[in-house]
């Protein structure tokens, strides 16, 4: 029998789990699909099958992994949504409760499953090759069939991947090879780093390590043409402090940041570690090689949202906010922050083509109208014009849930295409896959494709042109 969740804000309104997998083979479009936009939008986030353990808190972070599937072809649309099978899900279906404690904290394991890995595959999807993985920063990849969504098992990349992997591996331009990375890489709270790089084909072809100077939990790196920065960030993992009860990751706000930069596809052995003031962000727009300095565009603030301090306390949302931010590495191991536009935003995103180039412009989601007790702030996208400043937005509306922005290119020219967002109206309970033109957004979505139930809130997304 499975219990009721218990009152969290993360477990109900937007986020309020939804625990079916569903076919629909033709759904209602709004608009007109534009002509040559075919291929497979994913979405991937967290719907808890059991609550946890009623001492342990639940995070947002955690939940069992959730696929949407997004067919767009001649002008019609279908969708399926499957859970991923990790060993996890499987091991508490069977169980009929939840197992695991949240984060994977030992203190709250059933006996069953302790010591055991903890997967939730929940935070992002990432076509390449053959398959689709569905990634958590602490284990390798899971890897599903882009079509039907099966799970087909851990992929280890003849075992160079064996333990944590990122959930924001980047795609390199120039030869389709896949760079990626995991932190905590000899164990939970070890200061190594694995470094990888995975053909196009899905061959593994580089493996590093290095150690960053604490054992920060290490979301998301940057890629340019010349250089891999690693940021250490100021959330450490400690297990000493999870097995008191207290969170395993938390900010300390006496720690520094670091970014540890090196040559990419290096061994490691030149990495050199720039020191400056704490600073915080769980997303990077892009990056590039600027002369000898190197630019990282972010989705930044002052201290992480979420994340508990040692003690348990959380911050307050209002000082959390993020805003695109521009930070400067100089080659003398300076470091700068520049605010690059004031939009409260998140999940930054760009023309993957110019991934690790000089480019022009991010699309982002968020609002212009931050509100008190409001959990995530977005119910707008808009595309920001680094050159110009200019920044191109349209709002859904009040009471309105707004996704991660993806763009598909249409042309040649940055930026030249479409972008594609969940959205989910809290007035009518209702969700859609909306489509905008990337450089007119302003105008609203040219199409709206309506899902046959509400879609609850997650985290990242990507497409996969059709074959």
């Amino acid at each position: 029998m499975s219990l009721p969740f218990p009152d969290n804000p993360y477990l109900k309104g937007y986020y309020r789990p939804f625990g079916a997998e569903m076919d629909a083979a033709d759904l209602v479009i709004e608009g007109k699909i534009p002509e040559g936009l075919e291929g497979t939008f994913y979405r991937n986030g967290p719907d808890p099958q059991h609550p946890p353990h009623p001492d342990d808190r639940y995070h947002v972070f955690d939940g069992d992994g959730m696929i949407y599937a997004i067919r767009l072809q001649g002008g019609r649309a279908s969708m399926r949504n499957r859970y991923v099978r990790t060993r996890k899900f499987e091991l508490e279906r069977a169980a009929g409760k939840r197992l695991f404690g949240v984060f994977g904290n030992p203190r709250f394991n059933d006996p069953s499953v302790s010591p055991m890995e903890y997967n939730t595959a929940n935070t992002h999807i990432w076509p390449h090759g053959d398959a689709l993985y569905a990634l958590m920063e602490g284990c390798p990849p899971t890897a599903l069939d882009p079509d039907t969504l099966e799970t087909r098992g851990y992929e280890t990349f003849e075992n160079t991947v064996i333990g944590p992997f990122t959930a924001h591996p980047k795609t390199d331009p120039s030869d389709g090879a896949m760079h990626a990375f995991g932190y905590s890489a000899k164990g939970p709270g070890s200061t190594a780093i694995r470094y990888n790089i995975i053909d196009a084909q899905g061959r593994p072809r580089h493996t590093a390590w290095v150690d960053q100077p604490y054992a920060s939990m290490m979301h998301d790196f940057a890629l340019t043409q010349r250089h891999i920065v690693f940021p250490c960030l100021p959330v450490v993992i400690s297990m000493e402090r999870a097995m008191q009860g207290k969170p395993m990751a938390a900010w300390e706000s006496d720690r520094p940041s670091f970014f540890g930069v090196m040559a990419k596809g290096s061994d490691g052995s030149d990495i050199r570690w720039i020191e400056t003031d704490p600073t915080f962000m769980f997303h990077i727009a892009n990056s590039f090689d600027d002369g000898d300095d190197i630019v990282i565009d972010v989705a930044g603030s002052k201290r992480a949202p979420l994340m508990p301090a040692a003690d348990g306390s959380l911050p307050d949302p209002q000082q959390t906010r993020f805003t695109l931010k521009r930070w400067r590495i100089g080659h003398n191991g300076s470091f700068r922050e520049e605010q690059v536009d004031t939009l409260d935003l998140q999940f930054p995103r760009i023309d993957d083509r110019v991934q690790g180039s000089r480019y022009t412009r991010a699309f982002v989601n968020g609002t212009a109208r931050p509100t008190a007790g409001r959990l995530d702030g977005f119910d707008s996208i808009a595309t920001i014009n680094l050159e110009t400043g200019k920044r191109d937005e349209h709002s859904f509306g009040d009471g309105t849930y707004c996704g991660e922005p993806v763009f598909v290119p249409s042309g040649s020219g940055e930026g030249e295409g479409w972008l594609l967002n969940l959205v989910w109206d809290s007035h009518t309970n209702e969700s859609f896959l909306a489509i905008s033109d990337a450089r007119n957004v302003a105008a609203g979505p040219v199409a709206k494709v309506h899902m046959p139930a509400r879609v609850p809130g997650g985290f990242h997304c990507h497409w996969r042109n059709a074959a």
